[in-house]
């Protein structure tokens, strides 16, 4: 996808006028010439916009997540080979060299060049699907078979039989069943192709693989700001309060990610809901954006000039880290997703340590539950808790702009501000890359499904969407990529041939918002009752039953305090997408402005 690189010399739209970047300042504001005008002017990183495309690649393929893990492993090879031939001063040679490198001609590597220039992104260096798939295999199935079974049995096990050995034992059990031998090559082809650490585990001893592939911790360095961010959940040590009753709905969780050269808080997302990839995608949309908007709508005066598109993303293995959606959106959008060992927390210390900073102040609130029931005591938590959930919003980003940034940090031996504009100074062109449009980077990294295009329209969670756009999307009966965001389903995102994401609404408007666990919590009512057909009407039906009674009891249960609140929450999810300050509703009373287009004189 495309980015908009914030760097002297780049060309952008400002308020309507095409401008060229002179400066970047330490304080994230952006200094503009007016290229018509020549008029210098200093404007916000959230204003500036890419220049429109009037013609867009249409990719060959109708989604990311069709593509093989092998085809995608050879699309970034290629974007490395590509990047080192365009930072090459005799790019000839160099062409040469890669061609010879990866066994094509040096026009293969040119090809590339040009792809790559016209749409700088790894899928757009995918090889063609045209032919039969590298390393496909021409053996029988009964053969594959035995080649399989005798890997399993003999050489993943602890007695290390050697390759030979496989050989030989293949031929003796294709003997045995009456089958044709294959050749050696195809049996070692099988061998080379299995994951090294899997192979090791199964014929070596504990200590041995930790000896291999285990890398000893020791001082973690990074020397530019953005070039690593680490990201971590933890439930908030406070109980927050429902909007309307103002009474206690739990604690709830806390999305946190800081940039490990300045120590700088880089962005944060607060919920009722569990963690999800969906947390990882607002608190990452959050992190490459200008907060200015932000802060603005939440009516803070802070200051955060933190924005850009990071380097790395430095996570643990929870599923919502390594699913195959986040894998592939960091590489789509550059960044290098880093994954840190099962239960070792100190390969992620620095975001543990400001996990343990924030809720250290996070404890001196009213209605803190401690870090453990021996530290909360006999403290009455609920009882005292005075704060719902927007206000705990607001409280974090003061803390995190007015106290943390602007406080000593130990190991930095200064404030993480001072940090951050003396990287901002060093790196004089600016630190990263916005996104080339911010909804569109937040939701490829939302969740998604595969779903066949019907003549009457998408089908998914037992719900019906339809836009007149869908047939210039894709062809009838074709398999689309459709993203959607958990907490409301009124709408959809359907992937286009050219990587983009177009909102497909309820084909019924008439139908409310709804979340995905009320979607579940609805069918599952409904198949427990004899004889009820999971439809999209009776679907719906039980979910507003289900909210009625959830109303009935908000003022008497904890539980159903929160799930008013989750409901709430998610009726207007999908508009937080888009990074700005909030459109107001309109005011059907007020009478009709029409513009001056529309006024026709007498």
């Amino acid at each position: 996808m495309k980015q908009l690189v914030v760097v002297p010399g780049a060309t952008a739209v400002a308020d309507d006028r095409v401008v060229i970047i002179v400066q970047v300042n330490a304080s994230g504001q952006v200094q503009v010439r007016d290229l018509a005008t020549g008029a210098v002017s200093t404007t916000p990183a959230s204003a500036l916009r890419q220049l429109p495309v009037l013609e867009r690649k249409r990719l060959d393929l109708t989604g990311l997540e069709q593509t093989s893990d092998a085809d995608w492993q050879q699309a970034r090879d290629r974007e490395k080979a590509v990047q080192q031939l365009q930072a090459s001063a005799d790019v000839k040679a160099e062409a040469g060299r890669i061609a010879d490198l990866m066994g094509v001609s040096e026009r293969t590597v040119f090809r590339w060049l040009a792809a790559y220039r016209k749409t700088p992104s790894t899928s757009a260096l995918l090889p063609a699907r045209a032919g039969a798939p590298t390393g496909a295999s021409r053996l029988s199935p009964q053969i594959e078979s035995v080649i399989d079974e005798v890997i399993r049995d003999v050489y993943l096990t602890k007695t290390r039989a050697k390759k030979e050995e496989v050989v030989r034992q293949v031929g003796l059990r294709c003997a045995h069943r009456r089958l044709a031998a294959p050749s050696r090559k195809p049996i070692l082809a099988r061998l080379r192709a299995l994951d090294a650490m899997e192979v090791a585990k199964a014929r070596l001893q504990p200590k041995e693989v930790a000896a291999l592939f285990e890398t000893v911790p020791g001082s973690y360095r990074v020397e530019r700001a953005l070039e690593v961010v680490q990201i971590d959940h933890t439930r908030v040590d406070v109980v927050v309060l429902d909007d309307e009753h103002r009474l206690p709905i739990g604690r709830p969780w806390l999305t946190l990610a800081v940039d490990v050269c300045t120590r700088m808080v880089t962005g944060f997302y607060l919920s009722l809901e569990a963690p999800s990839s969906t947390s990882v995608a607002l608190c990452l949309t959050h992190t490459v954006m200008p907060k200015d908007l932000w802060l603005k709508a939440r009516g803070l005066p802070c200051s955060w000039p933190v924005w850009g598109i990071p380097q790395s993303i430095h996570a643990d293995n929870g599923p919502d880290f390594t699913s195959a959606a986040l894998q592939r959106g960091c590489d789509e959008h550059g960044m290098t997703l880093i994954l840190r060992p099962v239960r070792q927390p100190r390969y992620g210390g620095h975001i543990e340590r400001l996990i343990g900073t924030m809720m250290g102040r996070v404890h001196l609130l009213p209605g803190t539950t401690g870090s453990n029931p021996q530290d909360k005591g006999a403290y009455p938590s609920e009882a005292e808790a005075v704060m719902t959930l927007g206000e705990l919003e607001r409280w974090l980003a003061i803390e995190i702009c007015d106290q943390y940034h602007h406080r000593v940090h130990r190991s930095l031996g200064r404030r993480p501000a001072a940090a951050w504009s003396e990287a901002m100074r060093n790196a004089g062109a600016g630190l990263g890359a916005l996104p080339g449009d911010i909804e569109q980077f937040t939701v490829s990294f939302l969740p998604f499904e595969m779903r066949k295009l019907r003549r009457d329209g998408l089908h998914l969670f037992n719900i019906r969407y339809w836009d007149p756009v869908l047939p210039v999307l894709a062809k009838l009966g074709e398999t689309m990529v459709v993203r959607y965001d958990p907490r409301n389903l009124s709408k959809v995102y359907a992937q286009s041939r050219d990587g983009s994401y177009v909102p497909i609404a309820y084909a019924d408007i008439a139908l409310p918002p709804i979340s995905l666990w009320e979607q579940r919590s609805a069918v599952a009512r409904m198949r427990e009752a004899a004889n009820c057909q999971v439809t999209q009407a009776a679907m719906f039906e039980a979910v507003l039953e289900q909210r009625a009674l959830i109303e009935q009891a908000s003022g008497k249960t904890k539980v159903a305090r929160r799930s008013a609140q989750r409901q709430k929450n998610g009726a207007s999810a999908t508009e937080t997408l888009r990074a700005g300050a909030p459109v107001p509703p309109v005011d059907y009373d007020k009478p009709v402005q029409p513009f001056e287009g529309e006024i026709w004189e007498q």
